[in-house]
């Protein structure tokens, strides 16, 4: 029988604190949404790279340390949440209201390829507001180890208040920086 994962030989990081080091998964992300306004990582007590690579590429971009809290003001959201659960699944299930209730535009959340596929996360993910993924062709690098090669794909989730396609739609991103 062959086994359908591939597990890690390393020990997981405390609170599965990854940060998205990799600045390709933020590429990726612009290589098909270009967010206007104030961009927000809502799970980034410590700092984030999603920020960092943000502004470097001219996108206002801040972190917040508490994905719960109330009055974010931002118009998007972009994150990558622990891998904790039920954690993760009621982070998502919080940024998916603020987009029902135009409280912001739009939220990207960075996770891997399979996260959809579960029944207990149909809701999120035939929601009105859910706009589609986009699919890295590449699997990011989350250590600046560069011993082993990465195991894991990852996509973007996407759900915006102008989700008005009739079926979410599935792109793909190499990761590449704008030209220009």
């Amino acid at each position: 029988m062959n086994v359908p994962y591939v597990h890690s030989n390393y020990s997981r990081a405390a609170d599965d604190f990854y940060p998205t080091i990799d600045e390709r998964c933020i590429y990726g992300f612009l290589e098909h949404y270009q967010p206007a306004g104030l961009c927000v990582d809502i799970c980034a007590p410590n700092g984030s790279g999603i920020v960092k690579t943000l502004n470097e590429c001219g996108y206002r971009a801040i972190g917040l340390p508490d994905a719960f809290a109330d009055n974010i003001r931002a118009d998007w959201i972009v994150t990558n949440p622990p891998y904790s659960r039920p954690l993760v699944d009621e982070i998502i299930t919080r940024q998916i209201k603020r987009v029902e209730a135009l409280e912001v535009y739009g939220l990207a959340i960075l996770l891997r390829a399979n996260f959809d596929f579960a029944k207990s996360r149909v809701s999120m993910f035939s929601h009105p507001t859910y706009a589609g993924q986009i699919k890295l062709r590449f699997r990011p690098w989350w250590s600046e180890s560069r011993k082993h090669q990465p195991i894991h794909n990852y996509v973007w989730q996407l759900w915006t208040a102008d989700s008005t396609q009739k079926q979410p739609l599935v792109l793909f991103a190499a990761g590449q920086p704008a030209k220009g």
